[in-house]
């Protein structure tokens, strides 16, 4: 039975652990890769190769060159006002807004046990080391999807947060997004409106 060369063979099956891409797809985004002239592999290689020279953000774990990221490291920020999200994706939707000028903390992920994600998997702990150890925290924007995971994250974060007797403003978008939305994909406007508008908890 016919295979592909093993180097080919090597190239789809590294492709095909990508999220959301089956066999079928890797095999066609390698050859589409085998047809493309030296210049733009080289490219590609030499993309793929620097991303081993990205970091995570010590404080907020965004991708970032260096120990700290550019918001975190922005004076012009307010440090006091912690915005909580999923992924850097969503960080990238709600400065498009032009509306929130604190700084973030990324979670990598929501609770949602029937994956084997745990609290102990995300970066929860690492927000109420924070809160704690930075003192000036007065606000914390909880900006994470209106889902069964998203809820029940919110939920843990809120029980951490009180658990530890930390003094502070818990918030949460208001429901211009609809149940079940994701934020890394509303239009500017309407995730604008629902930061501007965040209601307590």
């Amino acid at each position: 039975m016919y295979n592909y060369p093993i180097k080919v063979q090597r190239l789809i099956n590294e492709i095909s652990k990508l999220p959301g891409i089956g066999n079928k797809m890797a095999e066609r985004i390698a050859l589409y890769i085998l047809r493309q002239d030296k210049l733009f592999i080289d490219n590609l290689s030499r993309a793929i190769d620097d991303i081993k020279l990205i970091n995570f953000c010590q404080r907020c774990f965004n991708i970032s060159e260096d120990k700290l990221c550019e918001i975190c490291k922005d004076d012009n920020r307010d440090p006091s006002i912690i915005c909580v999200v999923e992924s850097p994706l969503d960080i990238i939707s709600i400065e498009k807004t032009g509306k929130f000028t604190g700084t973030y903390h990324i979670l990598n992920g929501l609770i949602n046990p029937l994956n084997n994600i745990l609290p102990d998997n995300l970066k929860i702990q690492e927000l109420i080391k924070r809160i704690k150890d930075e003192k000036n925290i007065k606000e914390i924007i909880l900006a994470i999807n209106h889902t069964v995971e998203g809820d029940t994250t919110t939920l843990y974060i809120i029980s951490a947060i009180k658990e530890n007797l930390l003094n502070v403003k818990i918030t949460r978008l208001a429901k211009g997004l609809p149940t079940g939305s994701d934020i890394k994909y509303a239009d500017e406007i309407t995730l604008g409106q629902a930061i501007m508008e965040r209601k307590e908890v």
